[in-house]
């Protein structure tokens, strides 16, 4: 590699593991109690599960480019699923009220939206970063 040339686990790849721990937690949360009632043992498995590619970043290998595009996509039809489901199958047996639909919709709305936003804006980032390019190509 030539000196001066961005490479390795820095910048806006930094970012990207950094601020994926945090919503990883929070999907991790949404699809364990998608059947079952929060069991902690679920939460972290599945955490875990979500976050193996970003070990792969930190390992440096060099499908961690595409592991990690793969499950961003995965995350974003799940979390719309998960999201869907709530109101399909409510899990109080109820159905909602007329006050809580709007304050549910919107928060399932922005879950939603933040999980496609994040999925595009790092997309794109792992297919034409000059630095992933270096670092795992």
């Amino acid at each position: 590699m030539e000196t001066g040339r961005p490479e390795g686990i820095k910048g806006w790849l930094l970012v990207y593991v950094s601020g994926s721990i945090p919503l990883l937690m929070v999907y991790s949360m949404g699809l364990s109690g998608w059947f079952f009632e929060y069991p902690i043992v679920l939460m972290v498995t599945i955490f875990l599960l979500l976050a193996s590619p970003l070990l792969l970043i930190l390992l440096r290998h060099p499908k961690a480019p595409l592991w990690n595009i793969a499950v961003l996509w995965i995350l974003v039809i799940l979390m719309t699923l998960r999201s869907i489901s709530v109101f399909l199958l409510p899990v109080s047996g109820e159905e909602m009220s007329s006050e809580e639909l709007p304050v549910v919709v919107m928060m399932l709305s922005g879950i939603v939206s933040i999980s496609i936003g994040w999925a595009m804006v790092w997309t794109k980032y792992f297919r034409e970063s000059v630095r992933v390019r270096n670092t795992f190509y």
